[in-house]
């Protein structure tokens, strides 16, 4: 992969990261401001509410006069406004010096020309108060007014002439109701939550930046090994190829030649050809097993019914290179697997060893039950793999040895394909050494339970 790809690639990927993080953080910013509003709404809904409500009950107790309830709170609610008045005078003769302290509530009554009829009982409110008037579109509407700089709810009535209160009686009352502390109280909030979304928001942050290096951390290795698979693939593919094309470009450079003459021409291709049939089904099999497409036929079976067939071959092709060839099963257990898929298994592994044993060297198979779990072992005393390289060895394409294939052929795609068959028996395969020299590969597959 040339330094080029590589800079497009990582630029590439370094956009994508940046917009997952910028989609995070927008996403945090809509939830807090989302939720922040509708706690904000809902507090400042709450106040005003239990406000209207207060104000509700006062107009109702004007309008049906006073006597009407013996509960000493709703009489003071419904008395007329001289004696309320009195009674409100007598409760801030403390306060008389300062004209414009803050109040919770009154009633103002107003002539049909909007003039104040009960200003003497309004005593020093009416400094803050004196500024209201009458305003007959507002009949009926509870509404948030300022008055000399004093925040009001007001609520304004006409009562009827046969209202039993005859200060009442016929005129325009407005009940009016101080809310500076609950303005205050909003504002406090608004600010609270203002500094907690600017807080959270941060922290949010932070949190997004590492989320997204975490998330995207899976998606840029399966993106770089598809890569370097699809790099690998056209590499392996290419040098078939390219020794094919060779060979028939002598061979017609020869037309008077017999088939005897090019046999080796024609030997070399057809291993190349058989080499790329190989390599091609091998790849159709991983795109399968990426995609969840590749079908597995599972049935309860013995480990002898599967395991016998591919033995026999491997002994006589051991045989045939002075290769010494142990195996050694004889448990017998009930697995629920596909059958052909441990065969294709056992073949890979069988046939890997081989190709990395020596002559005179041993090949042994043999199988064991540990913690409930079947395992079959399948060591050589070949050269060994060093510990850096047990890390990789499944990977695609991958060699140790990049030059190995040179001798012992294939592509570096048996033991990616194995692992795929390991998973998805819901086993596991491991490395091991073969002391004093050599490998070990252990599968492990789950017995099935009676």
């Amino acid at each position: 992969m040339s330094k080029n790809i590589k800079t497009t690639q990582a630029k590439m990927m370094q956009k994508q990261r940046y917009r997952l993080f910028i989609t995070t953080m927008g996403a945090f910013a809509v939830l807090f401001i989302s939720l922040g509003l509708l706690t904000f709404r809902l507090f400042e809904n709450n106040l005003y509410n239990q406000i209207d409500r207060d104000i509700s009950h006062q107009v109702d107790h004007i309008k049906n006069g006073p006597g009407k309830n013996s509960d000493n709170h709703e009489n003071e609610k419904v008395m007329g406004p001289e004696s309320r008045e009195l009674k409100d005078n007598d409760a801030n003769k403390a306060d008389q010096d300062i004209p414009n302290a803050p109040f919770q509530s009154s009633i103002i009554v107003f002539s049909d020309k909007g003039k104040i009829e009960n200003q003497d009982n309004l005593g020093n409110r009416y400094q803050s108060l004196k500024s209201v008037k009458l305003n007959k579109d507002d009949l009926n509407k509870t509404l948030t007014k300022k008055y000399s700089n004093f925040y009001f709810r007001t609520k304004l009535i006409k009562v009827s002439k046969g209202n039993t209160n005859p200060a009442y009686a016929g005129k325009y009352v407005l009940v009016i109701q101080n809310i500076d502390g609950q303005i205050q109280s909003i504002d406090s909030f608004r600010n609270i939550l203002i500094i907690m979304f600017a807080v959270f928001w941060f922290i949010s942050l932070i949190l997004a930046f590492f989320l997204t290096r975490y998330s995207m951390s899976p998606i840029i290795k399966s993106w770089r090994q598809q890569s370097i698979f699809v790099n690998d693939a056209a590499h392996e593919l290419r040098t078939p190829l390219t020794i094919i094309q060779g060979r028939l470009e002598y061979m017609l450079t020869n037309p008077n030649s017999t088939i005897i003459d090019e046999a080796e021409s024609i030997s070399t291709s057809l291993d190349e050809v058989n080499r790329l049939n190989s390599l091609t089904t091998n790849l159709l099999s991983l795109a399968r097993s990426d995609n969840a497409t590749d079908v597995y036929n599972f049935e309860d079976t013995e480990p002898e019914l599967f395991l016998r067939d591919p033995i026999l071959p491997f002994k006589e092709i051991c045989s045939s290179q002075s290769k010494v060839f142990k195996a050694d099963i004889d448990h017998n257990v009930t697995l629920h697997v596909d059958r052909n898929k441990i065969k294709q298994l056992l073949i890979i592994m069988l046939d890997n060893a081989t190709k990395y044993t020596s002559k005179n060297g041993t090949i042994n198979i043999y199988d064991r039950v540990v913690n409930n779990k079947y395992q079959f072992i399948i060591s050589d005393t070949g050269q060994g793999i060093s510990e850096e390289d047990k890390k990789n060895v499944f990977d695609r394409f991958y060699r140790s040895d990049k030059s190995r294939n040179k001798h012992t052929g294939g592509a570096g795609l048996g033991l990616s394909i194995a692992m795929q068959i390991v998973r998805a028996h819901k086993g596991k395969i491991f490395i091991e050494d073969n002391l004093p020299q050599g490998t070990k590969f252990i599968i492990e597959l789950p017995i099935k339970k009676d």
